[in-house]
């Protein structure tokens, strides 16, 4: 590892540790809790529509399956956090093989429309199967994890928790990104005919990216159940599809960085901008518009062309907007 990473991944650890520190009051904490739980959402939608180029309305769906998995299975049956977790990740991985097999056979707007009509699915069954999920008074009492002895019922404890498996979560899509398997999602992305007749399985490529993709986002949901300790259906309401597609498109689809930027901007503007009352959501929205027309590729976009155009600047290369960096004559 080259000095200015080893100096740059240590004051990230620094922040990251020293954070719920610097937050004087429940609420900023929580909010900062939340900021985590939709990174990972973000990441989970990323992977299908930066990745894939699919548009998803049914990843809340998958991470009200997460939630409701993880409550039942701890409240219900007494299992421990730890295999409440996990089993929320498998409920995640057979719904992605389940609603994967017959959706990813759609393209363009018709896979968008099959994923939103899964979505009023579930939002129909979480509403109204009262013996399992509640109805509308949803599932209460769901306890605080406890891994190992550790109890994580405060928010400062639970923040720490949440800094974990988000990094694992990261470093599992940054690596599948990277892999030879991430190549021939962005290959099947940018031509998929193109791509089978390089001999890569569409189908089985599509549908194990889905997958992933929605073991994340029900491994968000069981880990917002335990920290709110209540699920119930307006939890996971339609528009927040919406919201999440915000955070890929304003943090830069198809950007490894791309979730976690457009995460924390959406969810902290969206918090702090509640003060001006009836006019938080026009400033929200308007915010919203200028930064996509001014930053098309997003934060992350903008942050890599100014990182080619120093690195073009330290090696005495001329860089253009429109070709990137070639060599100066």
């Amino acid at each position: 590892m080259k000095r200015g990473q080893f100096i740059k991944y240590l004051f990230i650890a620094a922040v990251l540790l020293i954070l719920p520190y610097l937050l004087k009051d429940q609420y900023s904490r929580h909010i900062i809790n939340m900021v985590f739980i939709n990174c990972i959402m973000a990441i989970s939608v990323n992977i299908v529509f930066g990745y894939t180029g699919g548009l998803t309305f049914g990843h809340v769906a998958v991470y009200g399956i997460g939630a409701y998995t993880s409550a039942l299975l701890s409240t219900k049956l007494g299992f421990s956090f730890l295999v409440s977790f996990c089993l929320a990740g498998v409920a995640g991985a057979l719904v992605g093989i389940i609603v994967g097999y017959p959706t990813l056979k759609l393209a363009g707007p018709y896979f968008a429309l099959a994923t939103m009509g899964f979505h009023k699915v579930m939002e129909m069954i979480f509403l109204n199967w009262e013996a399992v999920t509640g109805g509308p008074s949803g599932i209460t009492g769901i306890p605080s994890p406890a891994i190992f002895g550790i109890q994580f019922k405060t928010e400062e404890r639970y923040y720490y928790l949440l800094v974990i498996v988000t990094l694992v979560i990261y470093t599992l899509y940054r690596n599948l990104i990277r892999s030879h398997r991430g190549k021939t999602i962005t290959a099947m992305r940018d031509n998929a005919i193109a791509a089978s007749a390089m001999g890569i399985n569409v189908p089985l490529t599509r549908i194990s990216a889905f997958t992933m993709s929605t073991v994340f986002s029900a491994l968000a949901g069981s880990l917002y159940a335990h920290m709110v300790k209540y699920v119930a259906p307006e939890a996971f309401p339609l528009g927040e599809s919406i919201t999440l597609l915000m955070m890929i498109v304003l943090g830069g689809p198809g950007f490894l960085m791309g979730p976690i930027y457009g995460s924390v901007v959406v969810v902290l503007a969206n918090e702090y901008l509640q003060n001006l009352e009836q006019f938080n959501m026009l400033v929200f929205g308007i915010g919203i518009m200028v930064l996509l027309i001014f930053l098309p590729s997003g934060i992350a976009g903008l942050i890599e062309r100014l990182r080619f155009r120093l690195r073009a600047e330290k090696e005495g290369v001329l860089y253009t907007r429109e070709v990137g960096i070639e060599e100066m004559k």
